[in-house]
């Protein structure tokens, strides 16, 4: 019969070095969070730079495994908690200044 062969486990390689991790605070939602799905977004090229750019500069300080889609769905809250009058918008520049322009 052949003998087994033994393998290294996670337990066996990774041991606690009694350090505590640095207060960090808790990404994402929590368990609370509904399921994603997966859409399209047609960007220019533009706008997909300063997302580049936004997470590049997310990685730089602190939060390496940031997404462009993170990032796009952080902003997409950030305006529903506006709660902006989209009332009779006809077209994507005046949808904009809508989000920029504080309410009258």
């Amino acid at each position: 019969m052949a003998k087994s062969k033994s393998t290294i486990t996670r337990d066996s390689v990774f041991r606690s070095t009694g350090a505590t991790p640095p207060a960090t605070p808790a990404q994402g939602l929590g368990p609370l969070e509904p399921p994603a799905r997966q859409t399209a977004v047609w960007l220019g090229d533009g706008e997909t730079e300063w997302l580049d750019a936004c997470c590049q500069e997310m990685k730089r300080t602190g939060w390496r495994g940031v997404t462009r889609s993170a990032l796009i769905r952080s902003l997409i809250r950030a305006a529903m908690a506006q709660q902006p009058d989209l009332r009779g918008v006809a077209g994507e520049e005046e949808l904009t200044l809508r989000f920029v322009e504080p309410r009258k």
